[in-house]
């Protein structure tokens, strides 16, 4: 019996412009999208943690999809 693994993120989550802007920024990296929800939920743990406000800046967002992922 396979495992199903729901997806980390869907549609409604994010709205269709955001859904269709996320994927293209995954695209563009050459990266699975799964990759950038794991970028973005560290960010806002480690700001969160930190005291800091989470609401990511454009300059701040493409940032991280710019940044490598390290091995969880």
């Amino acid at each position: 019996m396979s495992v199903v693994h729901p997806p980390d993120i869907v549609e409604d989550d994010l709205g269709p412009a955001g859904w269709r802007i996320f994927h293209e920024l995954a695209d563009l990296r050459g990266r699975h999208p799964r990759k950038q929800v794991l970028a973005l939920l560290r960010y806002a743990l480690y700001q969160a943690i930190a005291g800091e406000d989470v609401e990511l800046t454009r300059s701040q967002l493409e940032s991280l999809f710019a940044n490598e992922l390290t091995a969880a």
